[in-house]
């Protein structure tokens, strides 16, 4: 049997809705309209979704026509993998010739490498392919020296950590939504990029690195 339906809701604007991280919640009016929207887009019945502005309010107005359907809820996105479930294992390491980028040469170098999923390595610098076998031959503390780095680049975080160290830097990198799979120059002016940086440094940096990064993320949280 074919109907027709109309249905309308409003929307408060951004700024009306109180202040992030926590700001009011559109309404379940508003939330029935897009549920209804998706509806009849996957069963083909013809709608159409209208926006307006009436008394400094956006109003959104919904008309199908047809067999109208029930309107499920939404889908929710898939969980995905929390980070902090990584635990690496220094015996992971595999040995790569462009391994990490060296700032002072400007090239990349040799190294042990343990690839993390979002885009983040941990490296221990390595010219003689042996781990735990320094350039000279000697023994090394293969638990010590470890980079953060970001793995498309090559680039570190400027640290030298312990592999623990390194291990929860990189998670703590990690957490923020930066997408470390891209290019290092396209992240240097995404301000999350920024603060991820920083946070890893006031946490895991030397004195002056901290106070330095604890006073980047001051001047960052006043700009935002």
């Amino acid at each position: 049997m074919s109907a027709l339906h109309c249905s309308t809701a409003y929307v408060a604007a951004i700024a009306d809705r109180g202040r992030a991280p926590k700001p009011h919640p559109i309404s379940d009016q508003f939330r029935f309209i897009v549920r209804l929207a998706v509806a009849c887009h996957a069963q083909h019945v013809p709608y159409s979704v209208g926006w307006s502005i009436r008394d400094q309010r956006m109003q959104a107005t919904i008309m199908a026509c047809g067999k109208i359907p029930v309107a499920k809820p939404l889908p929710r996105p898939p969980k995905s993998r929390p980070v902090s479930d990584w635990r690496p294992a220094i015996w992971d390491a595999t040995y790569q010739l462009d391994a990490w980028h060296d700032a002072k040469l400007g090239k990349r170098r040799p190294g042990f490498v343990i690839a993390h999923s979002c885009g983040l390595s941990l490296v221990h610098p390595s010219e003689s392919g042996e781990l735990g076998v320094g350039e000279d031959g000697a023994n090394e503390d293969i638990r010590q020296g470890w980079l953060v780095t970001h793995a498309a680049s090559g680039r570190g975080f400027g640290l030298t950590l312990s592999f623990k160290r390194a291990a929860d830097a990189l998670l703590l990198a990690a957490s923020f939504p930066v997408d470390w799979t891209q290019d290092a120059d396209a992240l240097q002016s995404i301000p999350d990029f920024q603060r991820a940086g920083q946070s890893v440094l006031a946490t895991y940096g030397d004195a002056h690195s901290k106070d330095s990064a604890k006073r980047r993320l001051a001047e960052l949280e006043r700009a935002a």
